[in-house]
Order: C-alpha cells, then structure tokens, then sequence
C-alpha cells in the first residue's frame, strides 16, 4: 500500500457560522425536545422547565471540554484523534469503528424519526389545511407496511448521502436548511406564545421525574454537541469558529427548546398535553410529534403550515447529514494512520469518496435490518450507547491533555461526572418505574445487546489485523501515533 500525503487534502471550507450551524443542528432545538416532551406523559411529575435547564447545565462541562480539546487539535476526525493520541492506537480504534458503526447504525433511526416525527404529521398538517383526502391517506399508507416504511426510509437516506456527494454542495445545503430551522422555529415560537394561554408551572422542585426528564432531554439533545471536532480541519479562523460553533450555538439551542417547551405549556397547559398524548384528540394529527403541536395555533392560515411542514423537513435531516460526514472523517483518520486501507482517505469533490461510499453501504443495510425485519433499538440503548462509549471514553483521554491545558482538566473531570450522573439516572429510574422504562427500552432487547457488543467487537478485530498487516509490511502501528495528524 503506498504511504499517505503529508497533508490531509481536506479544504478548510466551513466558515464560523457553518461551525455554529454544525453544532446548532446536531443539538437540534426541535428535534431535540420532540422525544423528551412525548416521555413526559409517563413523568406527569416533571418540571418541564426545570428538566431543559438542568439537562442544559449537566452538559455545560462536556460543551466546554470540547471546545479547548479542538482549539488544541484541530483536526478532523475530532473524538478518534483525542483518543487515539491520548490513550493509544487500540483504544482509538476501538472508539473510531465504534461511532462508524454507530453512526450506520444510526441512519436507520433518524430516517424513521423523519418519516414518524416530520413526513407523516406533516402530511397530516397540510392535508387538513388543505381539505385534501389524499394526504391523509398517503400519510397512512407509509405505516401501513414495513415494506411501505422501508421504502420511504430508504429514499430518505439516499436523499441525505445525494446532499453530501461533495463538500461545496455539502456546506450550502447546510447553511441554507439551518437557516430555514431557524426561521421555521421562530414562526412556530410566535404561534405558541401568540395564541392564548395557561400558567407555565413554577415549581422547582428537583424531584425524582424531574431528574429522569432532564436525562431525556440530555440524550436527545444536550450530549449531541460535538459536531465541530469532526470537520475541525476544514473550518477557517479556528478559535473564533469554534467559539461560534460551541459556545454560541448551544446557548442559543438550549434558548430555543426552553422557549419551545415554555411555549407547549403555555399554550397547551401541562395536563392536557398530557392528555392528549396519551388519548389523542379530536383533529386527525398525530399527538406524537411536536410539529402537530407546534402548526396548531396556523391551522387556518395554510400557507405558514406549509413553510412550517417544509422547514421541519430539515429537523432530522441535518442531523444524519452530520453523521455522514462524521464517519466518513473517522473512517478517513483510521485510514490516515494506516489502520484502515488507503483508499478510505482518497479525497474528491472535497470528500473521502470512498469512506462516504462505505457508511452508505453500511446504513442501508441496518436501514433493512432495522426498518424492514423490524429489529429496531430502543432511544435509552441508543444514547446511552454514545454516552458510554463515546462521550465518557473522550472525557477520560480528555484528562491526558491536562498537562497542556489545565482548563482542559477541570472539564474533563466535570464531564465524567455529569455523563456518569446521567447515565445513572436513566437506568435506575428506567427499571423503578415500569411505565417510564417501558417507553425508553421500547425495542428489540436481543438487538440492543447486539448494538452494544458489535461495535468494540468490530473496533478490537480492525485494529488486531491491522497491526498483524503492517507488521509485515515493516511498519510500527503504535509509532503513526506518537504524531499528531497533518492537516
């Protein structure tokens, strides 16, 4: 295999506000607190208030951390390079083909959320306003199947990977559906806090709901802010970019779903949102997604549910064009270091073609797996599985480059505590109350232990043969990491 360049051949073409972009969307202010506000009819307890706050403040030293470990190393790849200079090769490789396959694994579940959450309600939505039948009856025919569901999951997917053939169309889809996130949410705070009105709970007490929820809010949310460490090679003005693409982005996400929860309550009034979650109401709109909720107070004006439909569609969207980029730069870095072929780093278009190519083989078949056979993960496994293996693994070699940064140290230690906290939370209040746990483990209880198993199993096989493979050649795996990555 011929050795690599001594440059990545990555173009720094992200901007400051395509870092805060990055990191905006991934957080994902409406798609972030759609799942923990349907959790929140098993937890009629909560302070709903009170849960964004606390889940907002638990991942502040995650947040933080971040940001100086890619002012420190900005290079794309992000949380395999960290590991992999901090505690080694084998635990780099293990957590570099864990979050490939993570991420894989992933697509599956955000395209259903995109067809769950934003196409079906959607369609929903525009077939009332519209008086239109037909959408109603497309809307349900999508779930009438697996192999209808499948269908319309996999167009979704190959959708995703179309926007991301090249790094320039990549950057402009991004900014533009941001911006179009943004506006849509805005329109949708001003009908939540324009229409009527009920008194939004004040009581701040920290009580055992309270607690669980702001753990819901953290995995769907508020542990998701660490998109800017895998492009970090490719954004311009580093330390400015990155202040924009951490700091700014998750105050102004966390100030957008607590204004959207406050919104929801307001409007809606806690008990009867509850209500109707659990027992449906009288309009032909699903009461499972917050975007039924949020065109709610625009039925009469169709034209604002229809920007309102469209301006969702990016919700997930962006997240899972996130994720192809994030496991094509891991797949690029582990290929960099010469633990995966060469070819996973050939750059076109801007890209790692290859790497690209490769995650997408891999999504559609947990896409077929999942959506199809029906083997689907449950939301607890599924981000309990990043806080686990990604998010603390991190926190630790974090603690390494104390000795450069002694910021770098306090945060470290904050983080690990907060993930642990979190991670205690979910499970002990996901077994005491039967409910509650019921809802959050909802899944294939087979395949959750698989998904956990795979992707170390996956990591430890790669990175065994990999040095059995370079030992032959001549070469010394363990001394490619001794260096920081070019960039």
């Amino acid at each position: 295999m011929k050795f690599l360049r001594e440059s990545s051949g990555f173009v720094r073409e992200f901007n400051a506000f395509d870092a805060f972009a990055l990191n905006f969307s991934f957080l994902g202010p409406a798609a972030g607190v759609a799942y923990p506000l349907f959790v929140s009819a098993f937890l009629p307890e909560a302070s709903w208030t009170v849960s964004v706050l606390l889940g907002a403040l638990l991942m502040t030293p995650l947040v933080l951390n971040y940001y100086l470990l890619t002012v420190l190393i900005p290079r794309s790849g992000g949380d395999y390079v960290f590991v992999s200079r901090a505690l080694g090769p084998y635990a780099g490789t293990i957590l570099g083909m864990s979050l490939v396959m993570a991420f894989s694994m992933g697509f599956p579940v955000l395209a259903m959320l995109e067809v769950l959450m934003v196409i079906v309600p959607g369609l929903q939505s525009l077939g009332y306003v519209l008086r239109d039948k037909a959408l109603f009856a497309v809307a349900s025919s999508i779930l009438s199947t697996p192999l209808y569901l499948f269908s319309v999951t996999t167009v979704v997917i190959l959708s995703i990977f179309a926007l991301s053939i090249s790094e320039k169309v990549f950057v402009k889809t991004f900014r533009y559906l941001t911006v179009l996130q943004i506006i849509g949410t805005l329109i949708m705070l001003g009908g939540l806090f324009g229409a009527g009105g009920h008194a939004v709970a004040s009581d701040l007490n920290l009580n055992a709901q309270t607690l669980s929820l702001s753990s819901m809010f953290v995995l769907s949310m508020f542990a998701f802010a660490n998109a800017p460490a895998f492009f970090a090679g490719e954004i311009k003005k580093s330390r400015k970019s990155f202040l924009a693409g951490y700091l700014i982005s998750y105050a102004v996400a966390t100030l957008l779903a607590l204004l959207l929860v406050i919104g929801i309550e307001r409007l809606f009034g806690k008990a009867q949102y509850i209500n109707y979650v659990l027992n449906g109401w009288d309009l032909p709109l699903s009461t499972s997604s917050l975007l039924s909720f949020g065109v709610y107070p625009f039925l009469n004006l169709p034209l604002i549910v229809l920007f309102l439909v469209v301006s969702s569609l990016s919700w997930y969207v962006l997240y899972a064009m996130i994720n192809v980029g994030a496991s094509s730069r891991v797949l690029f870095s582990l290929s960099f270091d010469r633990v995966l072929p060469s070819f996973f780093a050939e750059i076109r278009r801007g890209i790692p073609v290859y790497s690209v190519t490769f995650t997408l083989v891999l999504s559609m078949l947990f896409n077929y797996i999942e959506v199809y056979l029906g083997y689907s993960v449950s939301f607890a496994v599924d981000g309990l599985w990043f806080v686990i293996w990604n998010y603390l693994v991190v926190a630790i070699a974090s603690i390494k480059y104390g000795r450069e940064d002694r910021r770098i140290m306090v945060t470290a230690i904050a983080s690990l505590m907060s993930l642990v906290l979190v991670v205690i939370m979910s499970v002990v209040y996901g077994l005491v109350d039967r409910p509650f746990g019921s809802v959050i483990f909802e899944g294939n209880t087979v395949f959750d232990f698989v998904t956990i198993m795979i992707p170390p199993i996956v990591g430890s096989t790669v990175y065994f043969v990999a040095q059995k493979v370079r030992k032959r050649q001549g070469i010394e795996l363990k001394e490619v990491y001794k260096e920081i990555p070019p960039e």
